[in-house]
């Protein structure tokens, strides 16, 4: 640890916020009006699918971590819960706020894009998502910060024994399920999976996330050796590879972008999150740890300016060098480097560090 930051901590948030710019790149090179999807070649469509996957890491990285730091806290009273709601729910509702207001503002005199009054109210009220890329993010982790003091007390008060049960109720009808629906829709099952039983009170996917990186933090999987990790990690990754690049091919027309709830997300990223927490802080030099914790503390900003920039260069500039897969990498370092800059001009000013990008 240096200055009560958890290097290891830091480090995985790094790794999360560079894989959902990876993503919304790879996204928006692939998916822009000059490119069919049909016409690319059999590695290029792996290379998209590949770099799209690596992208979807980063989101339940930052569950996870979520799920360290929040179910830690210790509510024990009333005033517990309200504290957590004034000092870690109430900014990120402004912050939330203030950022709906800046994105309709770019949108109107940066992209040329229209503005409809009734969905800006709608956006403001929790009543609708963003159209932009990365702010379907906020209403679900708003929503997951809600039950969070008690979900905190609740994992205090009773073991891990107890809990599994509901963990594998939670992975069956969350996950397991909706795959089913997946495989189903792109090898042309044409059979719908469901269930009658209400069990969102459970706290849905996201929650299971925050708990498996709950219990992983608590040294839950400690029997698991470091290359079992890594060999369950791969073979799930290319598990999904194989899933979304079929659906490119498959005659049913049902492209695949795989989603929070595919299970063998769940797994890769739950190895790797493993591999994040045996990192040794003491073995990371103090300049890199300096960085690491940099990008870390102002990743919430980079979350949020990046889709600026990636939307303002694929509208004005699109393909910069004719080859797909040096764009995604090029519009990736520009939009890292770009967004950085930009976090750390605005963020000299207390106020907007605060309300902009949620620095502590």
């Amino acid at each position: 640890m240096t200055n009560n930051r958890i290097i290891k901590l830091d480090i995985a948030r790094t790794f999360a916020i560079i894989c959902v710019v990876l993503c919304h790149c790879s996204q928006m090179v692939y998916t822009q009006q000059s490119v069919l999807i049909k016409d690319l070649g059999f590695m290029s469509r792996v290379f998209f699918m590949a770099t799209f996957t690596i992208g979807r890491l980063g989101v339940p990285i930052f569950l996870y971590l979520s799920g360290v730091l929040l179910l830690e806290k210790s509510i024990e009273k009333d005033e517990d819960i309200f504290r957590f709601y004034k000092n870690n729910l109430l900014p990120l509702l402004i912050v939330n706020e203030v950022w709906i207001v800046i994105y309709n503002v770019y949108n109107i005199f940066v992209l040329k894009g229209t503005f409809l009054v009734t969905n800006f109210i709608k956006e403001l009220l929790l009543l609708k998502n963003s159209d932009m890329l990365n702010m379907w993010y906020m209403p679900m982790i708003i929503g997951v910060y809600i039950g969070v003091p008690f979900l905190a007390k609740i994992v205090k008060s009773f073991s891990f024994k107890s809990f599994k049960p509901i963990m594998i109720v939670m992975f069956i009808f969350f996950f397991i399920v909706p795959a089913l629906n997946v495989f189903s829709s792109i090898f042309g099952i044409n059979q719908t999976f469901g269930s009658g039983m209400n069990v969102a009170y459970m706290g849905g996917t996201y929650g299971l996330y925050l708990l498996v990186g709950y219990y992983i933090y608590n040294r839950k999987c400690d029997r698991l050796k470091n290359w079992m990790l890594v060999v369950l990690s791969l073979i799930s990754f290319f598990i999904i590879l194989y899933v979304e690049v079929y659906s490119l091919y498959n005659a049913y027309g049902s492209i695949y972008y795989v989603w929070y709830d595919f299970p063998f997300l769940l797994i890769c990223t739950g190895g790797l999150f493993v591999l994040f927490t045996r990192i040794k802080d003491e073995y990371v030099n103090k300049n890199i740890a300096r960085l690491f914790t940099y990008i870390s503390r102002i990743s919430m900003g980079i979350y949020f300016v990046h889709s600026l920039i990636i939307l303002a260069e694929i509208k004005y500039i699109g393909q910069m060098t004719g080859k797909l897969s040096l764009d995604v990498f090029l519009l990736m370092a520009i939009t890292i480097i770009t967004s950085v800059f930009i976090v750390w001009i605005f963020s000299k000013n207390r106020c907007l560090r605060k309300y902009m990008f949620m620095i502590k």
